[in-house]
């Protein structure tokens, strides 16, 4: 026991140093936005490999200027993926398609009569920050509405688009009121509208721009627009490289995120400029395989000029690069993982995998992985149907996750029953909160899950299977100090043991879906009550529901039904879940108790390990049990972790 606590404390040490030099970055980001700028800076830089961010300002609203086309640009191509536009559509140029600012179609085509298709727009707009390219592609993708609505619908909030970029200058140099109607607009009316405002209107006009909330986005929002792109999620393949490939190819701002990085570096970006703000957006490339930064940088209300602005930019963009490449995440055993997961899935001769990574997320894995199967005598097979085995790898903490419409056609494979299985390496997706939802995931819990796989499985089922027969005993009470108190009895219901088996046998054994779904790192028992025994409270300190956060909240429980909601600061936002759920969200699901020593969370910890399967941690959830052999359907699940919790069988302690 005295060799395990060393362990255990060695881990939490390691896990609070390593990511102790993050704040440093930030200070540093901060210092030097002082020192190269007089205006406000915001940034956000994400690994977007890793998960591992910093920010300065990060929720903090930043007029976008030109950077609004990139959120634009995703909208536009979703919309040509979608088949509702064509790349090759030709569009007429007319007179009043001719905006000022940025670009040279304005210049060059002061007369109508020449068409373009939409994407030699595209390229214009990103290439050269062209603003009629841009407002003629606004139009076509159906105006500022569609493209803040499209952010929304892919869950990025914070960021939204208002006007066209026209109307933004007319706006923020105060002449809006001296345009006629869009369908007169020519270059002279825009000329002579700009000559035509005095000193105090511009200079009222620029006061109102910088507090003014439209056009804006927060250094996170356009940070997380970035992974997307970058992951190639929200557009089909081709359509996102050709997006990266532009954006690599962009021609201003080299002086911004590009000014001080070193010769050659490849980034991915679009720069934004407007009274008194300077911005860049883009992806950086690191070199030597360290992975991709991506950063979202903005300063507004400069009080020195565009220069340093840029500079800020540009030292901010060079901290984090250095110290992305330099600090690089531990170095994972990826021959080590393989062995690991070979050696649970227990492959026969034959037996056919079917495997699914995350794009450009733990690709190290997948050689090693690939090697030891065949060597076993495994088959990878392209499609799901094909395969006895489905290999969930990886997805990026916080993360989109996996398709509603991929989990339901990997429910429906798991159901035909035989040999079928999936191995669940979720990895970083599982570093939660006691809510039960994400929170972080950084290079001390990579450090310690590799630990947690190097365990004596037989010693971790043989506690299970004791901890299995005290549950059947009787009934079951948990406690926790902030007034929890449950009770119930299993009866006759199927134990759930995660304790590394993924072979075939185990899954011709299985008793219900989830005996199937085998978890690395393991360690948790579950197990679905008979609901009608279910009576008691339990009491959540504190919990997230979508942007919504309550506190000190109170489950009432009799036979298994919710019948009684409290909660000491936002009920309503309790309530509203509850009642998206239906009835399923109105029914005690599960119980569950993790017992892998090596995921015990440190006392007070922020971040439970691998959804609570470290020793100690319950579970309660609310909603459909049907994977675990219960009677409660409807789909709905919301889990909630006790670390600190105290579980009773017949009034005796229970023993692991």
């Amino acid at each position: 026991m005295k060799r395990l606590a060393l362990i255990l404390c060695c881990a939490q040490y390691l896990w609070a140093q390593q990511d102790s030099s993050l704040p440093l970055l930030e200070r540093e980001m901060a210092r030097l936005a002082r020192l190269s700028s007089g205006g406000v800076v915001g940034a956000t830089a994400i690994h977007i490999e890793t998960g591992r961010r910093v920010s300065l300002n990060a929720r903090e609203r930043f007029p976008m200027a030109s950077t609004v086309k990139v959120p634009l640009a995703v909208h536009l191509l979703r919309l040509v993926d979608e088949g509702k536009e064509r790349m090759d559509r030709m569009v007429t140029v007319e007179a009043r398609d001719l905006h000022p600012g940025s670009g040279t179609l304005s210049d060059l085509f002061n007369k109508p009569g020449v068409s373009l298709s939409i994407r030699n727009l595209l390229e214009l707009m990103l290439l050269i920050s062209d603003n009629s390219a841009t407002d003629m592609l606004l139009r076509i993708a159906g105006g500022p509405g569609a493209v803040t609505a499209r952010m929304k619908s892919i869950g990025i909030e914070g960021l939204r688009a208002d006007r066209s970029t026209a109307l933004l200058i007319a706006d923020a140099a105060g002449f809006r009121d001296r345009l006629p109607p869009e369908e007169q607009w020519t270059p002279q009316i825009f000329a002579d509208a700009f000559h035509g405002a005095d000193a105090a209107t511009r200079e009222a006009a620029r006061k109102a721009f910088n507090e003014d909330p439209r056009d804006t986005s927060t250094p996170d929002a356009m940070a997380q627009l970035l992974i997307h792109i970058h992951r190639k999620d929200l557009l089909k393949p081709d359509t996102a490289e050709l997006l990266l490939d532009i954006m690599r190819r962009c021609r201003t701002g080299s002086t911004r995120i590009k000014g001080i990085l070193p010769a050659g570096s490849v980034v991915a970006h679009k720069t934004g400029t407007i009274t008194n703000s300077a911005n860049d957006v883009g992806i950086l490339e690191l070199p030597g395989g360290a992975g991709h930064v991506a950063l979202a940088a903005f300063v507004k209300k400069e009080t020195r000029d565009e220069a340093h602005s840029g500079r800020a930019i540009a030292e901010i963009a060079r901290a984090a690069f250095d110290y992305f490449l330099f600090h690089q995440q531990n170095a994972m055993n990826y021959e080590k993982l393989a062995s690991r997961i070979v050696e649970s899935l227990h492959p026969l001769p034959g037996e056919r995998v079917y495997f699914r990574p995350d794009p450009g997320y733990f690709e190290g894995l997948l050689g090693p992985l690939r090697e030891k199967l065949a060597a076993a005598g495994a088959v990878e097979v392209k499609r799901l149907d094909d395969a006895e085995i489905y290999l969930w790898l990886p997805l990026r903490p916080g993360g989109p996750g996996l398709p509603s419409a991929e989990r339901h056609a990997v429910k429906e494979w798991t159901d035909k029953g035989g040999p079928r299985r999936q191995l669940h390496f979720h990895w970083g997706e599982g570093s939660v909160s006691p809510d039960g939802l994400y929170l972080e995931h950084g290079d001390a819990l990579d450090t310690l899950y590799q630990d947690a796989l190097d365990i004596d499985y037989k010693t971790l089922g043989a506690t299970q299977d004791g901890v299995i027969a005290q549950l059947k005993r009787g009934l079951i009470r948990v406690r926790t100090a902030a007034g929890t108190d449950m009770v119930f009895r299993t009866g006759d219901r199927p134990f759930n043991k995660q304790d590394g088996d993924a072979s075939a046998a185990r899954a011709r054994a299985a008793q219900m879906r989830v005996d199937r779904d085998i978890e690395l790192p393991a360690g948790v028992v579950r197990v679905a009550p008979v609901e009608e025994t279910a009576s008691g409270v339990v009491v959540i300190p504190e919990a997230r529901f979508g942007a919504e956060t309550a506190r000190n909240i109170k489950l009432t429980f009799t036979r298994g039904r919710l019948t009684g909601v409290e909660a000491g600061e936002n009920v309503a936002a309790v309530q509203k879940m509850l009642k998206e759920g239906g009835e399923a969200a109105h029914r005690f699901r599960e119980f569950a108790i993790g017992l892998n020593p090596k995921l015990k969370p440190a006392p007070g910890a922020r971040v439970l390990p691998y959804y609570g399967y470290g020793e100690g941690v319950v579970r309660l959830s609310l909603g459909d049990n049907e994977e675990l052999g219960g009677n409660v359907r409807g789909g709905f699940v919301r889990w909630f972790f006790f670390p600190q919790a105290t579980v009773e069988v017949n009034g005796s302690p229970l023993r692991y």
